[in-house]
């Protein structure tokens, strides 16, 4: 990709079991400090487990890639990479969920008793959601 390249979008054909399935491949060059950033964690990662690193890997690096089934039509390359991080943001809600509410292990027996104790933790997960936004949005 032209280094006054930003997003680029490529169509490939993932071969498998059954037919080929049409598939884009969108990638976007993350800013220069972030590259740095992960160049020198997949250096650290390699020397740690005694690796030689792939330099394709460092070049792969200076990207974030998506593959997807979505129609270009439908879906330019710019809209891929916001869905992406809009989904990022609702897995990295359910970490936690998770982490913060114990929400990883379910300790109910029964249908019922699980989704009446899910419930409670979605509430108690909203509830604390808007008094803490209350909290950040106050003067000191």
């Amino acid at each position: 990709m032209p280094k006054e390249q930003t997003i680029d979008d490529v169509c490939v054909l993932i071969e498998g079991a059954g037919d080929p399935l049409p598939t884009r491949i969108v990638m976007a060059r993350k800013p220069e400090k972030a590259a740095r950033a992960e160049c020198a964690r997949q250096i650290r990662e390699a020397r740690k487990k005694g690796k030689q690193l792939d330099p394709r890997s460092l070049v792969a690096a200076e990207y974030v890639m998506l593959a997807t089934s979505l129609p270009e039509s439908a879906y330019p390359p710019s809209e891929i990479l916001a869905l992406y991080r809009l989904r990022w943001q609702i897995e990295l809600a359910f970490k936690r969920l998770k982490s913060l509410l114990r929400m990883d292990c379910l300790p109910a027996k029964t249908d019922k008793g699980g989704r009446s104790w899910i419930y409670a933790h979605l509430i108690l997960a909203i509830a604390t959601d808007a008094c803490s936004q209350d909290l950040l949005d106050s003067s000191p």
